[in-house]
């Protein structure tokens, strides 16, 4: 079982703002050995942000993949523009979902799903 989740942030700012109003996750910050973390939950896995210095990563490129499940495909695609981030391709349909590729603002790659 998986309990957590922490991804190294570049961009702080850009990426507690895009997983808090994409996602709707309550994020909050805390100190932690003089560093300024940022965490919070998102569909029961714990999330946290960490300044990729912190972390002592220098990936250019993810090194992971996460696939999100959403009710509303369109409306979630609005949000992620509107926060920084974007769309990698165009939507692809199934007889059971919608799926589509996209770009948190550090670059990280998402596939978000509409069940149908």
């Amino acid at each position: 079982m998986i309990e957590g989740l922490t991804i190294a942030v570049t961009n702080m700012e850009q990426m507690v703002n895009f997983y808090a109003k994409v996602f709707k996750i309550g994020i909050s910050e805390k100190q932690v050995y003089g560093n300024t973390l940022y965490s919070g939950e998102w569909g029961g896995l714990k999330l946290q942000l960490c300044p990729a210095q912190l972390a002592g990563i220098e990936a250019t490129q993810n090194r992971h993949q996460l696939d999100v499940v959403v009710d509303d495909l369109d409306k979630t695609l609005v949000l992620v523009t509107v926060h920084g981030g974007s769309i990698m391709q165009d939507i692809q349909e199934t007889e059971t979902s919608r799926t589509v590729g996209i770009y948190d603002p550090d670059q990280n790659s998402i596939v978000l799903i509409e069940k149908k």
